[in-house]
């Protein structure tokens, strides 16, 4: 590709109206080269002036020591995450993954690889993911694309803080680890040369070259869109595919207040039982048309073997429990990370509001299930049980992390990661504004319009399991209830 000038851009920004496709034809219609550096250039154009936003002002500002009112936005706005005291674009990072990299620098821990998955399984055991939280997604709609389809899809391991992506066959490790103040931070791991099935399982690093997890700004391009609020966020989607992966139609953001007939294409999903009917597990147009009517089996897929050779993934399910964790979980980190960034950039739009309804599952559909279906459901979920196991308790035994499944996915409604470290360090004014909301709303009258759908015996759980498990509680939650409900 030939050098482009900033005189060129920028005259080509004008004859285009700014926007990516534009410049690209209006740069290159002469060149020779042109079919095969438009969408290598539109993508990383599209990188660069999204990254030009992203550290610009892009709102008038206030001059130091003068008037600190925060800048009224839209949820749908940017915001310039890449200023201070955010710096998103800075080296330095306080992440999970991030970590990791200076202990192996230290030597204090190394990686092991498998004659199969490569680093995956070490990565995994160091980075506290369990590999039971394993979701298999054969949509392209990600890296290495022409490597997914439905034989060979994408496995998402996942904890609160860390997402790890391996392919079949792919040269690198894809992981996501959040910073709780820059927000999701993305990586790539080379899988190392010499692991094959005819060698050794393990292979230990010592000796040989440290692994190095490459940080990928990159991938902003998508993990600071709409589909995740316009801030480095997380991604969950949702597209209907042909035979071999290509999207068709579908969602650029699953969350948990989705209908269930609407989520999870493109996805396998294994455990749900038949009364739950969804996208997942249709590889084809006929299928899809084939589940548009009863009986609609491929709502239920007892296991892999159905689809693909199971034994080349590190677990055996696409568990139906942990999708409806992460249908929660991915937006409501992007809630918290777009709130913390408002609040240190002195930014406000409707994120809180939006932020304690979603907290509370104001907008949850019901799950359909009877509590006998539902106990035998958790019974059969290895993830479940971990997933339970890790919950802060009350003096009661209650966490906001047990699960009913019978009419809701959780027994207590009111969001697990209140417990994150997004949120626990949040700006102290944020934190403290959305604790007082959530106090107010668990007081208010039962017809409240974000808190009616929670009675009597839950607001007090709720209160109960706060007061004992979340620091730092501003003096209202130190009062009796101002309400009887």
């Amino acid at each position: 590709m030939r050098p482009i000038s900033v005189g060129s851009l920028i005259l080509a920004l004008r004859r285009s109206r700014g926007t990516v496709p534009g410049v690209s034809h209006s740069l290159f219609k002469h060149s020779e080269c042109r079919p095969r550096v438009l969408k290598t250039f539109s993508f990383r154009l599209a990188f660069i002036l999204h990254v030009s936003i992203c550290t610009s002002s892009g709102y008038a500002e206030t001059l130091d020591g003068l008037d600190k009112t925060p800048v009224e936005i839209k949820l749908t706005d940017r915001v310039p995450y890449g200023r201070e005291p955010v710096d998103y674009f800075g080296m330095e990072s306080h992440d999970a993954v991030s970590e990791l990299q200076k202990r192996l620098e230290s030597g204090t821990v190394g990686l092991s690889a498998h004659n199969r998955f490569g680093y995956l399984l070490s990565v995994a055991e160091l980075l506290d993911v369990p590999l039971e939280s394993q979701l298999l997604v054969y949509s392209k709609t990600a890296r290495a694309p022409a490597l997914v389809n439905p034989a060979t899809p994408r496995a998402v391991f996942f904890n609160d803080e860390v997402s790890v992506a391996w392919i079949p066959g792919a040269r690198e490790l894809e992981l996501t680890a959040i910073d709780p103040v820059k927000g999701v931070i993305c990586y790539t791991l080379s899988q190392p040369l010499d692991a094959s099935p005819e060698e050794p399982a393990t292979a230990k690093t010592d000796g040989k070259a440290t692994p190095l997890f490459q940080r990928r700004n990159g991938c902003l391009a998508c993990h600071s869109a709409r589909s995740s609020l316009e801030v480095p966020g997380l991604l969950l989607r949702a597209f209907e595919t042909d035979k071999t992966g290509k999207p068709i139609m579908g969602f650029s953001r699953v969350s948990h207040d989705m209908t269930y007939e609407r989520r999870w294409g493109g996805w396998y999903v294994t455990g749900a039982p038949l009364s739950v009917i969804h996208r997942g597990n249709l590889a084809r147009q006929s299928e899809d048309t084939d589940q548009q009517r009863p009986p609609v089996s491929a709502s239920t897929l007892s296991d892999l073997s159905q689809k693909l050779d199971e034994n080349a993934y590190p677990y055996p399910a696409s568990d139906f429990v942990a999708h409806l964790v992460m249908a929660h979980q991915a937006h409501g980190t992007n809630l918290l990370i777009r709130a913390g960034l408002e609040a240190r950039l002195n930014r406000r739009s409707d994120v809180e509001t939006q932020l304690v309804r979603y907290f509370v599952f104001a907008d949850e559909p019901s799950l359909d299930l009877t509590p006998s279906v539902a106990t035998s459901v958790l019974r059969d979920s290895e993830f479940a049980k971990t997933f339970v196991r890790r919950g802060r308790r009350d003096a009661a035994g209650n966490s906001l992390r047990d699960l009913t499944l019978a009419g809701r996915v959780f027994k207590h409604r009111l969001s697990f990661l209140i417990h994150s470290r997004l949120f626990d360090e949040l700006p102290d004014e944020c934190r403290r504004r959305l604790l007082e909301r959530l106090w107010a709303g668990l007081n208010s009258q039962p017809d409240d319009e974000q808190f009616g759908h929670l009675r009597t015996h839950e607001r007090q759980s709720l209160i109960a399991i706060v007061r004992a498990t979340v620091p730092r509680l501003p003096g209202c939650w130190q009062e009796g209830p101002t309400s009887k409900f």
